[in-house]
C-alpha cells in the first residue's frame, strides 16, 4: 500500500491513484456506498509523518468525518498542496536536464509531467526535448514527433543504436590489437624494471650470469659507467667486463 507523508517531494494525486489501483486489484470497490468508510480508513492508517499528525488532528480534535475518498482526497489537497505548486512543477521542468543515461531522465520527466495538469502535447514534446543530450536532442527533433510517447521511444532508440555502435567499434580495436603484427612485437622478453627486483637478493654470480652490473644490477650499462660507482674500477670489476 502506498503511503503519503505530506513532504513537499510527495504527490497527493499520485498517493491516492496508487491506492485506486491497489484496491482495485484486491476487489474492494471503493466507489460503493457501503465501502466508502473502510476505504477512508485503509487510506488514513497509510498516513505518515506530518500528514497522519494532520488526520488525527482532524478526526480527534475537530471531529471531522470524511465520506468518501474523494472527500479525503480533496482534503489533503487542500492541506499538503500548495498555490504555486504548478509553477514550481513547471520551474522544476524547465531545469530537468539528462546528465545519464536517456531512461534515468525519462523517468525524472515522467514523475514531473504527471503532477503538472495542462500542458499541450506539443509543449509536452518541446520540453523534452529541451533536456535531452546535444546528439539525441536534434535525432529526436529531426523526426518531429507530435506526442511525448514518440518522442521518449525515440530517444531511447537511438541511444541504444549508438551505444551497440560504441560497443561493436571497441571489439573491433580490441580484436586488431592481438593479430598478428601485436603478437610479432611482443613475441621478444620483457625487460623487468630493476624496481621490481629486489637488487639485494641478487648474487654475483647471478649478475654473470644475466650480465648485469655488478654494482647498482642493472643490464643497461658496464660497471665502469655506473652512475652508482664512486671508486675507482678493480680487478673485479674486469672481471665483470670479461663476463659481459
Amino acid at each position: 500500500m502506498p503511503t503519503f507523508s505530506g513532504k513537499p517531494s510527495e504527490s497527493v494525486d499520485e498517493f491516492i491513484f496508487r491506492a485506486k489501483l491497489l484496491m482495485e486489484g484486491i476487489c474492494i470497490g471503493y466507489t460503493t456506498a457501503s465501502n466508502h468508510s473502510r476505504v477512508v480508513a485503509i487510506l488514513a492508517a497509510n498516513l505518515r509523518e506530518g500528514a497522519a499528525s494532520w488526520y488525527h488532528a482532524q478526526v480527534v480534535i475537530d471531529h471531522v468525518r470524511f465520506a468518501d475518498i474523494e472527500s479525503l482526497a480533496n482534503a489533503l489537497r487542500r492541506e499538503f498542496v500548495p498555490p504555486d505548486q504548478q509553477f514550481r512543477l513547471r520551474a522544476e521542468l524547465k531545469l530537468c536536464r539528462q546528465h545519464g543515461s536517456v531512461d534515468e531522465y525519462v523517468r525524472d520527466f515522467r514523475r514531473l509531467m504527471a503532477q503538472i495538469h495542462q500542458m499541450s502535447p506539443m509543449d509536452q514534446v518541446d520540453r523534452f526535448c529541451d533536456g535531452l543530450k546535444s546528439e539525441t536532442r536534434k535525432e529526436v527533433m529531426y523526426l518531429r514527433c507530435s506526442k511525448l510517447a514518440e518522442a521518449i521511444a525515440a530517444a531511447q532508440a537511438f541511444e541504444r543504436t549508438r551505444f551497440q555502435s560504441s560497443t561493436d567499434r571497441g571489439r573491433s580495436g580490441h580484436a586488431c590489437q592481438h593479430g598478428p603484427a601485436h603478437r610479432a612485437a611482443n613475441d621478444g622478453p620483457t625487460h623487468m624494471g630493476i624496481s621490481a627486483v629486489d637488487t639485494r637478493s641478487i648474487s654475483k654470480e647471478q649478475c654473470r650470469r644475466q650480465n648485469l652490473c655488478f654494482n647498482c644490477k642493472r643490464g643497461d650499462h658496464r660497471i665502469r659507467n655506473c652512475p652508482r660507482s664512486k671508486q675507482p674500477q678493480n680487478s673485479g670489476h674486469q672481471g665483470n667486463e670479461e663476463a659481459r
